[in-house]
C-alpha cells in the first residue's frame, strides 16, 4: 500500500513546487503556456519556447500590477486588464502588440502572479580543466599485485 502511494505523493510534491502553467489564447489561433518565476517566464507555444528575463516595473510611478518580462525578440507583460486575464507580446520584428487571454480554467479566480521562487536555470557548462577525483592511488605505497 505505501509503495504505491508513495510515487504519487513525490509526484504531487514536484508538482506543488513548480509555477502553474497558464494557458493564453492569442488571435488567429495561436496559443502558447507561460509559468511565471520570480526571475524569469518560461513560455512554450507552437514556434516553440522562449526563456524571459523579469523586467524592473518602472511605469512612470503608477503601478499596474503587470508583471513584465522580456528578452532580445519579445516584451510580455502579464495580469493586465480589469480581471488580469490579458497578456500584450511585444515583439521587436511585429509594428503592433498581440494581445492574448487566458484560457478558461476551473481555478479561474486565481490571480496571475508570478511563483515564489527563482525560475529553473540550466547546470553551468562542463569545465574541461576542473579536477577531477578518482580512486587511483599514485605515490608511496605498494599499488599493484605481487
Amino acid at each position: 500500500m505505501l509503495a504505491l502511494s508513495l510515487p504519487a505523493l513525490l509526484s504531487a510534491c514536484a508538482a506543488l513546487q513548480d509555477a502553474p502553467r497558464l494557458s493564453y489564447l492569442c488571435p488567429n489561433d495561436l496559443r502558447f503556456e507561460a509559468r511565471l518565476y520570480q526571475d524569469m517566464a518560461l513560455l512554450e507555444g507552437l514556434r516553440g519556447h522562449a526563456v524571459l528575463e523579469r523586467v524592473a516595473d518602472h511605469h512612470d510611478g503608477e503601478g499596474d500590477g503587470a508583471l513584465r518580462y522580456a528578452d532580445p525578440a519579445v516584451r510580455a507583460q502579464f495580469g493586465l486588464g480589469v480581471q488580469g486575464r490579458l497578456a500584450r507580446l511585444d515583439y521587436t520584428n511585429i509594428p503592433e502588440p498581440v494581445y492574448c487571454e487566458r484560457a478558461a480554467t476551473p481555478d479561474d479566480a486565481t490571480p496571475v502572479r508570478a511563483h515564489a521562487r527563482p525560475g529553473p536555470r540550466p547546470a553551468p557548462p562542463f569545465d574541461p580543466n576542473a579536477p577531477v577525483q578518482t580512486n587511483i592511488r599514485v605515490g608511496d605505497g605498494d599499488n599493484g599485485p605481487g
